[in-house]
């Protein structure tokens, strides 16, 4: 499926490079049950999960190659996340969070706390460690492709400023549920 998604995504950045598009993709790796192509079996040292993340890691190289071989690389916002940590009741199938404690369906920092990782223009090399939620992404996405005729979601914050001049976010408060109970919390100090 990885190998699908991956062929399909630059087949459409080929179709679409002479105009704005918008791309997603969701893989559904690593998540259980977990698979791998062919090319990719046996070629960790992880086992199959490591397989897995070598096949994903291909996919990712070979849709920023595509943008880069049609030329919109640089005019490209890209944005590489997941919404949790490691889903530790599968063993072997499911990663690590390490350093960070627990996995996947926890409000512990391995389960909650992922990285979002950002390329495209005026975002320069480094690390914002301003807190933000997926929800985020909607305004942010809206703000830097300079949309300003839409109506904006009363849970979604524009973290431009957090990513492209170092400001504080917007957003100082982000609560973690467990089904209705709050479970945890962080504040933006």
């Amino acid at each position: 499926l990885t190998k699908q998604y991956t062929e399909r995504a630059v087949s459409f950045i080929e179709k679409n490079k002479d105009k704005p598009f918008f791309l997603y993709i969701a893989h559904s790796m690593p998540h259980v049950p977990i698979y791998a192509s062919e090319k990719f079996i046996g070629t960790s040292e992880r086992g199959l999960y490591g397989d897995v993340v070598q096949e994903l890691d291909w996919s990712v190289g070979q849709i920023l190659n595509s943008l880069k071989k049609n030329r919109v690389l640089e005019n490209t916002l890209v944005i590489f996340s997941s919404d949790n940590g490691p889903w530790l009741l599968f063993g072997d199938h499911a990663g690590s969070a390490k350093p960070l404690r627990d996995g996947k369906g926890t409000t512990f920092e391995g389960g909650m706390r992922v990285m979002t990782m950002f390329s495209g223009p005026g975002i320069k090399p480094g690390i914002v460690s301003e807190i933000g939620v997926q929800t985020d992404l909607f305004t942010t996405l809206l703000s830097l492709a300079e949309i300003t005729d839409f109506p904006l979601p009363q849970d979604s914050f524009d973290l431009t400023g957090a990513l492209l001049k170092g400001e504080q976010s917007p957003r100082d408060f982000v609560p973690f549920y467990r089904g209705s109970e709050l479970r945890a919390f962080r504040v933006n100090e």
